[in-house]
Formats: structure tokens, C-alpha cells, sequence
């Protein structure tokens, strides 16, 4: 009889967004993140163009931009089970087209969220949502065992997956970083992690040598670590004397939480749109705007980017603040950039960036792979794979859906 071999396939190795992908171990498959590729001006859906109502899952199936993989949809046949690292929608978005009988495990921690993003339309979810898996514990899909391990990242519940098959070890790091509030996250990660045979890296801000991609020059206007924004916030709002506008990201709770600290420290009161407040779990919203524009002093106002014509009705005085702080659009490569610029120069208000990515920056990238001292590193979720060296540790840049076997993989150790 045949022994059975473990097959690694990247359905999508992310560029910079969208990865997934399968550990496949005899009758067994475990799919890894499910979402699809964020690429405003590059993606075929995308600036506003969705699939067709009624037939959303033939449309991105047709494009290439959702996976052909039989029992996944519909008529599950026992084979997959799907495993979640976090909530954002780059490694979320398909989970709404899963059979129901599908086994889907993610985060117990993401749960709170989960649950309020799916309530507020933000992130619609399949029915059955699930099960979510403790911190430490171990899932098991037929020989293939996977271990949820915690990272820390820009939104509660995110972990990275240490993945176990009776011939190879693997760990995916998922998104991570080591300059938010919780870096005992990142590093347990590593350290549980360290000598598997394979490493699945996560690198979004890994840059060509000679480049600087566009997303990691706007990222980085100014390097911060989410503790210095927060400490930010107390020192922007010491100096404003008139509204404060703030585009915030919803999902990084702890980030809203510190603002609204802060502007009741500064003796003003943090308001949201109905749907963010929902998803940050913060129960101040905006209701009347007249009643802001008579008093802008006593308020900070978070807008996303499409409730920016608020701002008409907020009539932001002189002397009046915008941060940007990590809302969308991310950065001079989306298209809307240039609109949401246009709305601060059409009402004078000061720009100022406060953002902390949710990603490891490139130097971190490295520790983390030095520090799990993988027999072999793939980096993923990012526009310059070839940008990883660590000396000592082989690479390979994996190429979607081209399988690897654990044969494959070992003979390409260092």
C-alpha cells in the first residue's frame, strides 16, 4: 500500500493580499484563510464594481478571483475543513459561499468581533458561523493536526497556525507584528514554532532593493508604534482647539478605546457612524451633526471614507484637525487617496497620520524567521518574496497551484 505524502498548495500566494492555502495529508485537506485579494484599481472587482446580484460565486469563480476546489461550496464529502487566522476581509471574504457541513474553525478571541461585523453587514459570515478554537489548542483534520497559536495584530483574535502531518512540520505565522501592545504574542508564536521543517511567512512590507513599494512608503510616513499613537492622540488633542476629524480603522478596538480615552481627557467626546461604533464596540454615535458644528471644540468625530460628506454638514472651523489613522484607503496606490485628500483641502482642514501598520515591518520579518530557525521559509502576502534573505535558511517563492510534497520541501533545506 502506498504511503501517503503531505502536498502543500498556494491557491493564492498574496500580492500583496488575498493568500491561501491547502495541507493536504491522504484523504484529508486543510484550506488556510479564505478571502479575497484587496487591489483597488487593479482587481477586476474593484472601485465599486461587484459581482452580479444572484450569481456573486459563479462571477469570482469565473475570474479566478475565488478557488475551484470541489466540495468546498457545496456537497462538502468530509474531505476539507477551513481554518481562519483573523478577520480581515483578505483572508475572510469567501467564507460567506461555504457549504454549511463544512468544519470552519477561527479564533475564539475573533469571536466578539465576528459576530458585530456580521451584524453590521461589514463582514457577512456563513451560517453556521462555526467554532472557535482556545488559544493552545489542537484541531484535527483526519492525520493532520493544527494548533492555534496567538499573534498580535491590528484587531482582536488574530493567530498564527502551527500545522503537524505524520512527515513534515509547518507553521503559518498569519498577520503579525511586533511593535503593537501585545509583542508576547508575536514572540510566543516564534517561539513555539522554532525548528519546523517549513515556515510560511507572512512579508507585506518586504520592498524590492531598489524600490520602495507604494503601499510601504505610505505606510510609513512616519514609522510608529501603536503606543506612540495613542500617545499621539493625548498630544494632538492637548493643542486642538477646534473639531477633530478622525479616519480610524473600526476593527482595532483597542485603538478607538484609547482615542475615546483621550478625547475625555481632553474634556471632548468621541462620536462614531452607526455602523463602526457597532463594529468597535463603542456605543457614543453621531446622530445629529447641527448639534457638533454649534460646539466643535467639545468633539472628535471619526469618518470613514465614505461618510466623508458628513463633513458638509459638521462644517469643520478654522484651525480644525483630520487624522489619518490607518482608515481606508491605506495609502497613495488606492485611487481613492486622492479623493479623500480633495475633501481635506476642500474644508482647510490640517492633515496629520497617526497609523501603526498591523504588519511586521521588514527587520521584524527577519527576527521572526531568524528567531523560528525553519529548516525552509516561504514568503507570502506580499509583492517582493525575493526581497527575504536571512543567511542560513533556504527560501523558496512559491508558485500558485503548483503542489509541493514533503519531498519537495526537504530537499530544499539549507
Amino acid at each position: 500500500m502506498r504511503r501517503a505524502t503531505t502536498v502543500l498548495t498556494f491557491l493564492a500566494t498574496g500580492d500583496p493580499t488575498g493568500l491561501k492555502f491547502t495541507v493536504e495529508y491522504g484523504a484529508s485537506r486543510a484550506l488556510f484563510d479564505f478571502g479575497r485579494e484587496h487591489a483597488p484599481g487593479r482587481a477586476l472587482f474593484s472601485l465599486g464594481l461587484e459581482p452580479r446580484p444572484g450569481r456573486e460565486l459563479d462571477d469570482l469563480l469565473a475570474i479566478g478571483m475565488a478557488p475551484r476546489l470541489e466540495g468546498l461550496y457545496r456537497d462538502w464529502g468530509g474531505r476539507t475543513s477551513v481554518f481562519i487566522s483573523h478577520l480581515h476581509l483578505d483572508h475572510t471574504f469567501l467564507v460567506r459561499y461555504l457549504d454549511p457541513a463544512v468544519p470552519l474553525y477561527y479564533p475564539a478571541a475573533m469571536e466578539e468581533l465576528r459576530a458585530a461585523c456580521a451584524g453590521a453587514g461589514l463582514v457577512p459570515w456563513r451560517t453556521p458561523a462555526g467554532i472557535g478554537i482556545a488559544d493552545r489548542k489542537t484541531i484535527g483534520c483526519g492525520e493532520i493536526e493544527v494548533e492555534f497559536v496567538a499573534v498580535d495584530h491590528d484587531l482582536p483574535g488574530a493567530t498564527g497556525f502551527l500545522i503537524r502531518t505524520p512527515d513534515l512540520s509547518l507553521a503559518y505565522t498569519g498577520d503579525h507584528r511586533w511593535h503593537g501592545l501585545h509583542p508576547e504574542l508575536t514572540e510566543g508564536f516564534a517561539e513555539a514554532a522554532r525548528g519546523v521543517d517549513v515556515l510560511v511567512q507572512e512579508a507585506v512590507s518586504l520592498a524590492p532593493r531598489d524600490a520602495v513599494a507604494p503601499e510601504v512608503a505610505a505606510a510609513q510616513v512616519e514609522r510608529l508604534t501603536e503606543a506612540a499613537v495613542i500617545a499621539r492622540f493625548e498630544e494632538l488633542l492637548g493643542r486642538a482647539r477646534a473639531l477633530v476629524v478622525a479616519n480610524l480603522y473600526p476593527m482595532n478596538r483597542e485603538r478607538v478605546s484609547a482615542l475615546g480615552r483621550a478625547c475625555q481627557k481632553s474634556g471632548r467626546m468621541l462620536l462614531m457612524d452607526p455602523q463602526a461604533a457597532v463594529v468597535a464596540g463603542w456605543e457614543e454615535i453621531l446622530g445629529d451633526p447641527a448639534a457638533v458644528a454649534a460646539d466643535p471644540s467639545r468633539y472628535c468625530v471619526a469618518l470613514g471614507f465614505h461618510s466623508l460628506p458628513t463633513l458638509i454638514d459638521l462644517r469643520p472651523p478654522a484651525g480644525s484637525i483630520f487624522i489619518q489613522s490607518d482608515g481606508s484607503p491605506l495609502g497613495i496606490w488606492d485611487p481613492a487617496w486622492t479623493v479623500l485628500l480633495a475633501w481635506i483641502q476642500m474644508f482647510g482642514l490640517e492633515l496629520v497620520h497617526l497609523a501603526s501598520s498591523g504588519h511586521s515591518r521588514s527587520e521584524d520579518v527577519v527576527r521572526m524567521v531568524r528567531t523560528v530557525a525553519p529548516g525552509l521559509v516561504l514568503p507570502v502576502h506580499t509583492r517582493a518574496p525575493e526581497a527575504l534573505e536571512v543567511p542560513g535558511i533556504a527560501r523558496l517563492v512559491p508558485v500558485p497551484l503548483q503542489p509541493y510534497t514533503d519531498g519537495q520541501l526537504r530537499s530544499l533545506r539549507a
